[in-house]
C-alpha cells in the first residue's frame, strides 16, 4: 500500500464519518428519529448524559494520545508494509473513537434536548479535525524512525561545552 493509497483510504473514511454525523442530525431534524424521547424521565436523562460526557472526556484524549504512542512503536518496525498496515489500523481506531463520541453525543443531545451533550459532540468534532490525513502528515508519520535516528546521530553540545573555551573555563565578556 503506497502513501497515496493510504491517504485516499483515510480521507474516504473521514468523509464517511462526517457524512454519518450529518445524516444523524438530518434524521433528527426531519423527525424521522424521535426528538426528546427521554424528556420527562430524569433517570434516563441522567444516565444518557453521564454516558455521553464520560465517553467524550475519556475517549477524546485517549484517541489523540494512543495514536502518538502507536506511532512511536511503529517507528521501530522493520517491515515497511507491516508499518503501513499498523498505521492504517491505528488511524481507523482513532477515528472510530471519535465516531463513538460524536454520534452518541448527537443522539443524546436530541433525545434529551439538553445542550450538554451537544457541546461534547462539538468537542469531538473539533478534536477529530486533528485526524484529517494530509500528504505530508502520512509521509512524516510513516518515516518517523529515520528522522529520529538522524536527530540522535547528530552531535549535541552539552550546556557546559556551549559557554566554555578549550580549557573548560567560562568565557567572560569584559567589554562595556
Amino acid at each position: 500500500m503506497t502513501n497515496q493509497q493510504i491517504l485516499r483510504r483515510l480521507r474516504i473514511e473521514f468523509f464517511l464519518y462526517v457524512l454519518l454525523a450529518v445524516l444523524l442530525v438530518v434524521l433528527y431534524e426531519t423527525h424521522v428519529f424521535v426528538e426528546g424521547a427521554l424528556v420527562g424521565n430524569a433517570g434516563a436523562v441522567y444516565t444518557a448524559e453521564s454516558a455521553g460526557i464520560l465517553l467524550a472526556v475519556i475517549l477524546t484524549p485517549v484517541a489523540l494520545k494512543s495514536f502518538h504512542k502507536a506511532l512511536v512503536r511503529m517507528a521501530y518496525m522493520e517491515d515497511d508494509e507491516a508499518r503501513r498496515r499498523c498505521y492504517v489500523k491505528w488511524s481507523e481506531i482513532r477515528l472510530a473513537m471519535f465516531i463513538a463520541v460524536v454520534l452518541l453525543n448527537i443522539s443524546v443531545y436530541y433525545m434529551t434536548v439538553d445542550n450538554m451533550c451537544g457541546y461534547c459532540a462539538i468537542i469531538g468534532v473539533i478534536a477529530s479535525l486533528f485526524c484529517w490525513p494530509t500528504k505530508d502528515g502520512v509521509a512524516t508519520e510513516l518515516t518517523m524512525k529515520e528522522e529520529e535516528e538522524v536527530v540522535a546521530a547528530s552531535p549535541q553540545p552539552s550546556p557546559e561545552e556551549e559557554g566554555a573555551d578549550e580549557d573548560g573555563k567560562e568565557e567572560t565578556n569584559t567589554e562595556p
